[in-house]
């Protein structure tokens, strides 16, 4: 009888080292739809801004939050402010109460990757993301600039 008991005692145990050290797939820590007045897409190249888009719409805010939620945590660990690539998407969301989210979009090897400055990467649906953008960043919502990331930053761009 004490056997049975010391065995299920150490199943018991094994279950809770095998639940503890199963790695969680947490999502990024994303603002609430509500709280979102607008979210501008801006292509860095080189340190320099060259392309915004803005997206004001609703509907279009909750589906990219949607998207984003969806992605996977990697193993990777973010360590700087930006990624260090050439080109990236600096993904800016403007809140209702006057301040800035910013967080990036880049390509690693022809995987898609969303990045929250020391907090996470998290890898995107590639067809999700290009069909979102191929639907709501259209051409005539494109704005062309040139202006170097610090001023991005500083300005409330």
């Amino acid at each position: 009888m004490k056997k049975k008991y010391f065995l299920v005692i150490i199943g018991l145990i094994i279950i809770a080292i095998l639940l503890k050290i199963k790695p969680k797939n947490e999502g990024p820590n994303l603002p609430k739809e509500d709280d979102v007045e607008s979210i501008s897409l801006i292509n860095i190249l080189d340190g320099r801004g060259i392309e915004r888009w803005t997206i004001s719409d609703k509907d279009d805010i909750e589906k990219f939050l949607q998207n984003l939620e969806n992605s996977k945590k990697t193993k990777k660990e973010s360590v700087s402010d930006f990624p260090d690539k050439d080109e990236f998407i600096l993904v800016s969301f403007k809140m209702s109460d006057g301040g800035y989210i910013r967080s990036t979009i880049h390509e690693e090897y022809k995987k898609l990757y969303f990045e929250q400055a020391y907090v996470g990467i998290y890898e995107l649906s590639y067809k999700d993301i290009s069909s979102f953008l191929k639907s709501t960043a259209k051409e005539e919502n494109k704005e062309n600039i040139s202006e170097d990331l610090e001023d991005i930053l500083d300005d409330d761009f």
